[in-house]
């Protein structure tokens, strides 16, 4: 039997500024602001590039903020809500429920223009019990940093899905 997702601390903005407590990852892309965003927004895509087995907008569009996603990991799921939406440049999102080991959990992907293209960073902290907070922080960081490159090669593979063609 699946086990229920549990329901998490509700954080958000403020969650982010404890610098010392949060994970960053930056990439810099050869390819247009909004080419990176059309990836990001294509539920699929999310599996190319991570760990993630599926992604489901629970929400419709236009996405904004109190937009709803939920992601499964293999067995474990991830229910989220975005706190933060800025258009073509910035979404975050706490989990909301989740089946793995988590007492909170923020991730924030922020998209801004370069003078080759773009530049994709990415913030998260999660609060977990005993040493597995700096355990799953540490392999979310792990995965960002193998996974951007796999998200790049993606988008120059299929072009025309992203808006670049």
């Amino acid at each position: 039997m699946a086990k229920e997702p549990k329901k998490l601390d509700e954080v958000g903005e403020a969650y982010l500024a404890d610098d010392a407590k949060v994970q960053s990852v930056s990439h810099e892309f050869s390819l247009p602001p909004q080419v990176v965003w059309n990836a990001l927004l294509d539920g699929e895509t999310w599996t190319k590039w991570l760990p993630i087995t599926k992604v489901e907008w629970t929400s419709p569009k236009p996405f904004g903020v109190g937009t709803t996603r939920t992601v499964w990991i293999g067995k474990q799921v991830v229910e989220e809500v975005f706190f933060a939406w800025d258009e073509g440049r910035r979404m975050a999102f706490r989990f909301d429920r989740t089946t793995l080991p988590l007492k909170a959990g923020v991730e924030d992907y922020q998209v801004h223009p370069t003078a080759d293209g773009c530049r994709m960073d990415w913030y998260f902290r999660a609060k977990a019990p005993l040493f597995l907070g700096p355990l799953i922080s540490g392999q979310m960081k792990s995965g960002l940093r193998k996974g951007l490159p796999k998200l790049e090669a993606y988008i120059r593979e299929n072009p025309e899905k992203f808006g670049l063609a």
